[in-house]
């Protein structure tokens, strides 16, 4: 007779890597701590995920679901604008509610092990097409009047794309990023972008909350798509 399945195995591997992750940090925790954590057998989990690196990747990916999620109930609930600044100031707010997001963006190795060091040396296409999305993002809300239409979205795309990247790998060189510190830097970053490319005219904050909305949507639609995947 064959075994009854498991409900919601994917779902209860995930819970359990997490809750090892953040009790004890994934350098010190097995295939095998995460199978008896989840209350299943450790060939239940390979039937679901093929190893450690995938279960951290599934992990992870699901955590910045969450926090794409929760970005997009911000925009959604937000009265005013949303542009840039905002909408840095919704990421960071909802990357600090999740403490294994937190620790994958401030590069805690103590947390994820050595996996921090190979997000930024994998999945190269995916990360091509959110910059492609992030420029058309940019082109709408200069159509909205939100920013700037003078300076070419591929130089604001790109400014974005530095100070992301700086932030990603800051910690490898500066050394672990506090909460505050993280929050400070984005703050100020995103007050400079919103006055460096404010246009002083009035804007459609219904188009540039759409824009934001499909953005959004991508992302979302990207994560879902590669479940096992570096975020």
């Amino acid at each position: 007779m064959p075994r009854p399945l498991v409900p919601d195995r994917r779902g209860r591997i995930l819970d359990a890597a997490r809750e090892l992750i953040l009790e004890q940090g994934w350098p010190r925790t097995t295939v095998a701590d995460v199978a008896a954590r989840a209350g299943i057998g450790k060939g239940a989990v390979y039937l679901e995920l093929p190893g450690k690196d995938a279960i951290l990747a599934a992990t992870l990916q699901r955590s910045m679901r969450a926090l794409t999620a929760d970005v997009h109930r911000r925009v959604l609930a937000a009265p005013d604008l949303v542009d840039l600044p905002a909408v840095y100031r919704f990421g960071v707010e909802a990357l600090l509610a999740d403490p294994l997001a937190r620790a994958l963006y401030l590069g805690d190795e103590g947390v994820l092990g050595d996996h921090v060091r190979h997000v930024a040396a994998s999945g190269e296409d995916r990360y091509l097409r959110r910059s492609e999305w992030l420029g058309e993002y940019v082109g709408r809300l200069q159509d909205a009047g939100v920013l700037d239409a003078a300076v070419p979205r591929e130089t604001v795309v790109r400014m974005l794309a530095v100070f992301t990247v700086g932030l990603v790998h800051a910690p490898g060189i500066l050394g672990t990023t506090t909460d505050d510190q993280l929050r400070a830097a984005v703050d100020l970053f995103a007050g400079l972008v919103g006055r460096g490319l404010a246009t002083g005219r009035p804007a459609d904050p219904a188009a540039a909350r759409a824009a934001q909305l499909d953005l959004l949507a991508r992302l979302d639609h990207q994560l879902a798509d590669h479940p096992e995947e570096p975020a």
